[in-house]
């Protein structure tokens, strides 16, 4: 004999989601924090010379190699150089502030600790990809419209990442939130 669970009082549903809505809040707003202030205790030249260089500047100059191999571009440190540019690659330009955006959301998020690692993986591979995309396409605007690399730096790509994140974030909180059988 299975029994049905009886419907929740709208009061009681009211008065249980609140608290959480701000649970959520603050534990985004913390992680966020100690992600940011984390970041900034990372020596600036390790920075330059070790992370950029062989995490982004590097497959970077791979990657524009495979769309454009005439480009002949190379990794000096933070730097992509070729003939027709010289792109630096600093702090706060690396995608860490998009990336600490999702991976806190994930992490505030209730769900399983499980579904969080995966999230947070999922999260971090979707991140570093879409700003080694983004960071090659920003190669090419300065190198072909050095014009456009203001507008296209500061607000188109860094908007459309944003916003990209939170597209997966919220397809991973859906799935996150999914019981066994399929149900919400």
């Amino acid at each position: 004999m299975k029994m049905k669970p009886k419907p929740v009082p709208e009061k009681l549903r009211e008065a249980t989601t609140k608290p959480r809505q701000w649970l959520f809040l603050f534990m985004f707003a913390g992680i966020y924090g100690i992600l940011h202030f984390g970041y900034f205790q990372i020596p600036d030249e390790l920075l330059r010379n070790v992370i950029y260089h062989w995490g982004l500047v590097r497959p970077d100059v791979g990657l524009i190699d495979l769309l454009a191999p005439a480009e002949r571009v190379v990794a000096v440190q933070n730097h992509l150089i070729s003939a027709r540019a010289n792109l630096e690659i600093v702090r706060g330009c690396d995608g860490s502030g998009a990336i600490f955006l999702i991976v806190s959301a994930v992490l505030a998020y209730p769900a399983t600790l499980s579904r969080k690692l995966l999230g947070v993986c999922a999260a971090l591979a979707l991140m570093y990809g879409l700003n080694l995309l983004r960071i090659a396409g920003i190669y090419f605007v300065v190198a072909y419209h050095p014009d456009w690399f203001l507008p296209a730096h500061t607000y188109f790509a860094p908007t459309l990442i944003v916003l990209l994140g939170c597209v997966y974030f919220a397809w991973w909180a859906l799935w996150a939130t999914r019981r066994p059988n399929g149900a919400v």
